[in-house]
């Protein structure tokens, strides 16, 4: 038996132009900020660590939706300071952007889907679902302000998952 395992996924890196703006976006889908590291003044080992110049800077914001535990798994925004993020895919056609995704486990989508809607958010795409062969009552996705898509999907009760045992197999 190993001597270490990982426990969890802890928090994961969402760079942004604009912190702030980033937040209030998240705020519409429940997120709210459990750590707020906007002042900090990170050590030369930060950006080391990241692959990045020694004494990269950034303003960030650790968010959590407030009704989950501890242990969830967090976003934290970051605006790069020093260096300055850019976003690649940017500079690529529709055709070949590479999406970030995250995806929220969300009870009752459709209504989701509407209150969202009707707070200004504009999805990807109309609403899908449901769609009992793949066991998804619905999904809808709307972009952020740095274009990483959050993804609201909603199964069938007593399901985790898209059933894709069917679906056609590349050879």
């Amino acid at each position: 038996m190993a001597a270490w395992k990982c426990r969890s996924i802890f928090h994961f890196i969402l760079p942004c132009t604009n912190v702030e703006r980033s937040m209030a976006f998240y705020a519409h889908f429940g997120f709210v900020v459990k750590k707020d590291n906007r002042d900090v003044v990170w050590p030369d080992f930060v950006g080391e660590n990241f692959g990045m110049i020694p004494g990269a800077q950034g303003k960030a914001v650790q968010l959590v939706l407030p009704h989950d535990d501890d242990l969830q798994t967090r976003i934290d925004l970051i605006e790069w300071l020093r260096p300055k993020w850019r976003d690649s895919n940017l500079d690529r056609p529709p055709e070949d952007r590479i999406p970030r995704v995250m995806a929220l486990l969300t009870e009752n989508v459709a209504a989701a889907a509407e209150a969202l809607q009707a707070s200004g958010l504009q999805p990807t795409a109309p609403m899908r679902g449901p769609d009992p062969a793949i066991g998804l009552q619905g999904v809808i996705c709307f972009p952020d302000p740095d274009g990483h898509i959050v993804e609201l999907i909603e199964y069938f009760p007593g399901q985790l998952g898209s059933r894709t045992d069917s679906l056609p197999k590349r050879s």
